[in-house]
């Protein structure tokens, strides 16, 4: 009985451990920038226990923080990382990646509630990463980042894979195909 008593506690411990696994996903992504230039940026998301975004069941995983390392020709690589949480505990998400004046800066949404986001620009001075207001009016831009993530990612994003299908997407949304 003894042993039996041993065995049951170890294969508790061990299922109610695995669905707590959290971990951390890597990938590089050639990003094409507005002057057609292509920076290859490596991006690391970071998971803890938490569940599916509107889950109430939080026995899952999912992203706790995001960092983008992005190349410079002026200072090396510099690293962006999220600064901004839900309410709901997730973090904001970059969608583009920029480079205005020769300073980095980063475009970011952040999903309040279903229906309510925010975003936010942040841009690279004096050595660190300043939350900068948006302005009223700038022109539209596609998202030149991979937007979520996924298990079977490819550690390698190619530009033109990528973008290829964001027009396409792009052309259907606007009846061009």
């Amino acid at each position: 009985m003894d042993s039996w008593t041993t065995a049951g506690s170890l294969l508790i411990a061990v299922v109610t451990a695995l669905p707590g696994c959290t971990g951390n996903m890597r990938w590089t992504e050639d990003v094409a920038l507005a002057d057609g230039k292509t920076i290859t940026v490596s991006r690391e998301v970071k998971y803890e226990h938490g569940g599916d975004e509107w889950a109430f069941n939080r026995s899952g995983t999912k992203p706790k923080s995001e960092t983008l390392a992005i190349p410079l020709t002026t200072i090396g690589v510099t690293h962006w990382t999220t600064t901004k949480i839900s309410p709901r505990t997730w973090p904001e998400i970059p969608l583009v990646i920029e480079i205005e004046g020769n300073q980095p800066v980063v475009y970011t949404l952040l999903a309040i509630s279903a229906g309510c986001e925010v975003y936010s620009k942040y841009v690279f001075r004096d050595g660190r990463w300043v939350d900068e207001p948006l302005p009223d009016n700038f022109p539209p831009r596609l998202t030149n980042l991979l937007f979520g993530n996924r298990k079977d990612l490819p550690s390698h994003l190619p530009r033109f894979g990528y973008s290829n299908h964001r027009r396409r997407l792009l052309a259907q949304r606007k009846g061009d195909l």
